[in-house]
């Protein structure tokens, strides 16, 4: 009788310590400093943020405050998206719609990055997969059960941006840089945004289709 007991607590210990490994989040976190994300959608044409509990992808770029989002990636490659201002957990409900937790512990606040095709990201929930995290053209909840009729408004870009720990706590707009009408007017953000995606594209084509990949060797 003992024995068993001894076993059974045994396997109850081995399956916590499991539990603690898989939930164990790691942040994209330096001792310098952190590295946030910026998430546009190509849907509405503005960033994804939170204001006041509420969400939507009507945000500015340069309104830090808002559309910062801390990323946490956990060992099974799942991740969440914390607002870096309030702390909320960006999270599906029962209904499949998105909210904002202040706990982010649930699955319905993990997700999955995807790359597509075309070289933008497509954000899936780990709770249920094929439900993608969207928004339409005014900046308002995408119904997921559209991600085929209307997949656009499925499609983000990434932006990452390094803040050092002395200015984590800092919240203040981000000024614009006075140009000189005299020089070159500078690219507009969604010049670099395309260039970026180029890039991703290029770096996918090299490995899929190049020269070096080993199905496109030829025998003699």
């Amino acid at each position: 009788m003992s024995i068993r007991l001894e076993s059974t607590t045994k396997l109850k210990l081995l399956c916590s310590l499991l539990l603690s490994f898989i939930i164990n989040v790691d942040c994209l976190t330096m001792s310098t400093g952190e590295t946030r994300w910026q998430l546009f959608n190509h849907c509405s044409n503005a960033m994804l943020q939170t204001y006041l509990g509420n969400i939507n992808a009507r945000g500015s770029s340069l309104r830090l405050c808002l559309t910062d989002f801390n990323v946490k990636v956990n060992r099974l490659g799942m991740l969440q998206l914390q607002h870096a201002q309030s702390r909320k957990y960006v999270c599906f409900n029962r209904r499949k719609r998105v909210t904002v937790r202040i706990e982010g512990d649930n699955i319905r606040c993990f997700f999955i990055e995807r790359l597509n095709e075309q070289g933008y990201t497509e954000i899936e929930s780990a709770w249920e997969p094929g439900l993608f995290l969207g928004f339409n053209k005014r900046g308002r909840f995408q119904d997921p059960t559209t991600y085929h009729k209307k997949r656009k408004c499925f499609y983000w870009t990434k932006s990452e941006r390094f803040v050092p720990n002395s200015e984590l706590h800092r919240c203040a707009r981000q000024q614009k840089k006075k140009l000189n009408h005299n020089l070159t007017t500078m690219p507009s953000e969604s010049f670099y945004r395309n260039m970026a995606r180029e890039q991703l594209l290029q770096r996918i084509r090299a490995t899929e289709d190049g020269p070096y990949n080993i199905k496109n060797f030829t025998t003699l």
